[in-house]
């Protein structure tokens, strides 16, 4: 039997609200050999339920959809994980329970995909705000894969997993998963040794991955210091990574900007942090000169200004007034 052409792998967990518009997204595709495979990471919500109920109106799905549960509650590199081990498609992209696709956006990528022989391809998003609808529109790319990491320094791609398309066998050749217990960044982990690894990359206009920004249970809504050392445990996994490669000394500027882009998180609200921050990576902050502004948020460059003009402390202090004043509202 004919491997599907892709496989889409769903985590679910806490999306009740959102699951049914991700899960009619995908069972009306215009691509028909597409393998969905729902990832239940122990969601205690009705999310499952709605999945199920919403399959029994696309039963042309039926064959090619599953429900995976997690033994327990591992988080998103474990579901991530488990779906990338179980998928048997040709290419494999990644949709959160709480966005959605444009319709023709997976045959778009396949088609492309096929018809240049690319390991990667990559679309646009559109962030959906509270204010609106606002595309998010990939920049020329290079024709291939490891440029983007050699250059990711001055050229930051966001390594998002939901808007790459990706063949498989760059994991399966490669063993390359998620690594447990970093769920945190732990997209930038996966995509940055899949683009190492990547041959030819495209990427497409016009069919879009919708990003819900609106969900404030969201992972990427806020993080304390456990994400944050997260971050710091994939950017030391990416430097072993990258360490032992043959062309390590073309990837030094770009281990440094994972190293930095990390440590930088621990510039928070308290001085204790601060310190930790010189203490982390020490040397990378040789790669501030270089870095691509558009690796930050809008408040993320003010941070790094700050820090980068050697105003950390001031940036804490102001930190902490506004928590204070947040308390007393």
């Amino acid at each position: 039997m004919e491997s599907p052409k892709i496989t889409v792998i769903v985590p679910v967990y806490n999306v009740a609200a959102y699951i049914k518009k991700c899960a009619v997204s995908l069972f009306e595709q215009t691509l028909d050999s597409l393998e969905i495979l729902f990832v239940d990471d122990c969601s205690p919500d009705n999310s499952v339920e709605i999945i199920k109920e919403t399959l029994k109106k696309y039963p042309a799905r039926n064959s090619l959809t599953r429900i995976i549960r997690m033994p327990s509650n591992g988080g998103q590199a474990a579901v991530r994980r488990q779906g990338i081990i179980e998928a048997t498609g040709q290419y494999i992209i990644h949709c959160d329970g709480d966005d959605w696709v444009d319709l023709d956006l997976y045959e778009r990528l396949y088609d492309t995909a096929v018809k240049k022989g690319a390991d990667i391809v990559v679309c646009d998003e559109i962030h959906e705000c509270y204010d609106g609808s606002h595309l998010q529109e990939v920049g020329l790319l290079p024709e291939h894969c490891k440029d983007v990491i050699k250059n990711w320094y001055k050229a930051t791609l966001g390594m998002f997993c939901h808007n790459k398309l990706v063949k498989r066998s760059l994991y399966t050749e490669h063993d390359i998963l998620p690594w447990v217990g970093l769920n945190m960044w732990e997209d930038n982990g996966l995509l940055a040794r899949l683009f190492y690894y990547g041959d030819k990359l495209a990427q497409i206009h016009g069919s879009c991955y919708h990003y819900n920004r609106t969900n404030i249970n969201a992972m990427t809504s806020g993080y304390g210091i456990r994400q944050v050392e997260q971050m710091i445990g994939i950017a030391e996994h990416l430097t072993e990574f990258f360490g032992t490669k043959k062309d390590a000394k073309e990837l030094e500027r770009t281990v440094l900007a994972f190293q930095y882009l990390a440590r930088i998180n621990l510039v928070t609200d308290s001085f204790a942090k601060l310190r930790r921050y010189n203490n982390t990576f020490k040397g990378s902050e040789a790669i501030i000169p270089y870095l691509d502004l558009n690796a930050f948020s809008n408040k993320g460059r003010f941070r790094f200004r700050m820090v980068k003009y050697h105003f950390g402390w001031l940036f804490v202090l102001m930190f902490k007034v506004k928590n204070l004043l947040s308390n007393r509202n």
